[in-house]
């Protein structure tokens, strides 16, 4: 059976729009759970929306500067509801990052994609008047125009895997995170310049932050890894072995002396 085709959705509540990846974003403007509750009743029914569960990310951005609470387990068990994954957050203020991470939810740096928008309506130009005799000017001097300004590592739409990644395969997410929803397998090797999400076992070769980016993260469901490595600063072999978050769910961060910070992650 072929997919159903995806449509995008727009509630005053939420929206839902697929990145160019594609992967589905839920970008949030409403976080009072009974009005979620109700718009996806009566914008869904009580079916699911896909066929099989749907891994998304959740966009905080519409309500960073609200100062609004989630209640993110209330949120992931509605939108699980309808066949949907949260896998990570984007955007969202401290407090609302922090709430994601109590729920599970790593959050990802970078810029979320831009929702689609209508196109500007087509102005028919007007012919000009003839000029006016008058006396010639001098010729002004051109003053070149302000260079637009790109924030240092402003990152793409993440790069999403949702197959796993077998040993001798190299995947790179160029100026992007990247998330593999799936396994990373002994001999394979994952590359970012961004940071790097893995929901399953890291058992291969993981670097993140590849072109100076000392605040990409490296997380994975089982820490099992050949090599991990952070803006060129890396571990491997026996370190890594011995070391107590073996085999569990952890985060890794570059720490203030620049030094790799391993942790369990709850």
């Amino acid at each position: 059976m072929s997919p159903s085709p995806f449509i995008p959705i727009e509630h005053e509540t939420f929206s839902l729009h697929r990145n160019p990846t594609p992967v589905t974003c839920l970008v949030l403007r409403e976080t009072h759970l009974l009005k979620l509750t109700r718009a996806f009743k009566d914008t869904f029914g009580g079916q699911g929306i896909f066929s099989k569960p749907e891994p998304i990310l959740i966009d905080l951005s519409g309500i960073e500067n609200s100062g609004k609470w989630v209640d993110f387990p209330a949120l992931i068990s509605l939108l699980r509801n309808y066949q949907l994954e949260p896998i990570a957050v984007l955007g969202g203020n401290a407090k609302q990052r922090e709430q994601a991470t109590q729920a599970r939810l790593p959050h990802i740096e970078g810029r979320p994609a831009p929702e689609p928008k209508a196109a500007p309506p087509v102005e028919t130009p007007k012919e000009p008047a003839p000029p006016e005799s008058e006396p010639p000017k001098p010729a002004a001097k051109e003053v070149p125009a302000p260079e637009a300004e790109h924030p240092a590592h402003a990152l793409n739409p993440p790069t999403v895997i949702r197959h796993p990644v077998r040993s001798g395969a190299e995947i790179y997410a160029k100026q992007a995170d990247l998330i593999i929803i799936n396994m990373v397998s002994a001999g394979a090797r994952v590359v970012a310049d961004g940071s790097i999400y893995v929901h399953g076992a890291l058992k291969g070769t993981a670097a993140a932050g590849v072109n100076g980016m000392p605040q990409a993260r490296i997380f994975c469901e089982t820490f099992e890894p050949e090599i991990i490595a952070i803006n060129g600063i890396y571990l491997d072999g026996e370190q890594l072995a011995k070391h107590p978050a073996w085999g569990k769910r952890v985060l890794i961060e570059l720490d203030q002396k620049g030094q790799l910070d391993i942790r369990v992650f709850p």
